[in-house]
């Protein structure tokens, strides 16, 4: 609607339950909860009007022009990578800021999903619909001996166990912890944690909590691997095994996007081969968990050049060169490793100009050095 006096655009919500006594006080409770939480990423709220008459209560609201969190994950039909990622990760951030105000109020959410979450045309972000939160304190209902869903108390593709099995009394900041890992679910898999052929079936699933992890339903697309667990751990069905707080959530969040986290990760079982002599390479593998080999072909006979752990690297002259690989690798016992990719290195010495400086030179180094010591007629 149109304010004539300040002469802007507003948006106007109204109750449409007119009489519904318990609706109008709901939709009151959500104005005041709103209005007492003034943050740059939470919609600001202009004014409350309550018809003494009895007609609907009306909330005047700042209009956001922009689109959701949803509208922008599903502009494509896979998910985000690179610099768009690393940008919608941005917004999830300042999501996880105006939660965490909220907590600090002493406001659980209950509802954070990617349609409740709003970016305007220049870049502003802005937690929408408070209409389920709850204020921590407030009297909660006692807990029918045989739990049943409380039903309204989120959305069910998205919701938290305890949500959908109705234990009010176990909703808490980690509820809304819980939230916030399936905005990152989505932004991985382009679908939420949840799914089913009909309500039922997605109020079963979210009741036992059993989410497949990003890396496998998206496997394809490779998400990184440091941003999947970030994401399990949020998504845990136990409380006490994700995030204790928003504010943990968000300091891995903002480590990830500072170091190495965009890596794939990519798991070999015992005696695999993992890179073969001659190939051409374009990528390396950085061991997290497992041993493994690197071996050369002598005559009809193998020579193993050295053993690599978790933290070692293989494969890395031929993400830089491009060549064919002089050496093979193989997995001596099951190896996870990430897969170091030019696309995701770029990203990452992008950051630091002097890193890639620093890298390239060693790398450069290292070839000349592993040339010369091939050509030395005393190499056995």
């Amino acid at each position: 609607m149109w304010d004539h006096l300040l002469e802007r655009r507003t948006a106007l919500k109204e109750l449409w339950n007119e009489g519904d006594t318990k609706a109008a006080a709901q939709f009151v409770e959500e104005a005041r909860i709103m209005g007492g939480l003034d943050h740059p990423n939470i919609l600001p709220v202009y004014d409350l009007h309550v018809d003494e008459a009895g007609g609907p209560p009306r909330l005047l609201m700042k209009l956001v022009e922009g689109r959701t969190l949803s509208d922008l994950l599903h502009e494509s039909t896979v998910p985000p990578t690179g610099l768009r990622l690393e940008r919608l990760l941005g917004v999830v951030i300042k999501v996880c800021d105006a939660v965490s105000f909220a907590h600090s109020h002493g406001v659980i959410h209950r509802d954070l999903h990617p349609r409740n979450v709003m970016v305007g045309s220049h870049g502003q972000v802005y937690l929408m619909d408070w209409g389920l939160a709850i204020r921590r304190d407030a009297p909660r209902p006692q807990r029918a001996s045989a739990p049943v869903l409380a039903f309204g108390s989120g959305t069910p593709a998205y919701m938290a166990p305890e949500q959908a099995w109705g234990r009010d009394d176990e909703i808490d900041e980690r509820t809304d912890v819980f939230g916030l890992g399936a905005l990152l679910y989505e932004m991985m898999t382009l679908r939420p944690p949840f799914a089913g052929n009909g309500l039922s079936d997605v109020l079963e699933a979210a009741r036992r909590g059993v989410v497949a992890a990003p890396d496998v339903v998206a496997a394809e697309n490779g998400p990184p691997a440091r941003l999947c667990e970030i994401a399990m751990r949020a998504l845990a069905a136990d409380r006490g095994e994700r995030h204790q707080t928003v504010d943990a959530l968000r300091d891995d969040l903002e480590s990830f996007l500072r170091s190495g986290g965009w890596f794939v990760a990519r798991r070999f079982p015992r005696g695999a081969v993992m890179l073969r002599e001659g190939d051409e390479g374009d990528n390396a593998y950085i061991v997290s968990q497992g041993t493994c080999e690197v071996y050369r072909s002598v005559g009809d006979r193998t020579k193993t050049l050295r053993v690599v752990g978790p933290g070692g690297i293989v494969g890395e002259v031929g993400l830089f060169t491009r060549a064919r690989r002089v050496a093979s690798v193989r997995a001596v016992t099951d190896v996870t490793a990430l897969v170091v990719t030019p696309a995701a290195l770029e990203q990452e010495l992008g950051r630091a100009s002097w890193m890639r400086a620093f890298v390239e030179a060693v790398v450069v180094r290292f070839i000349e050095l592993d040339r010369l010591r091939r050509r030395d007629p005393g190499e056995r």
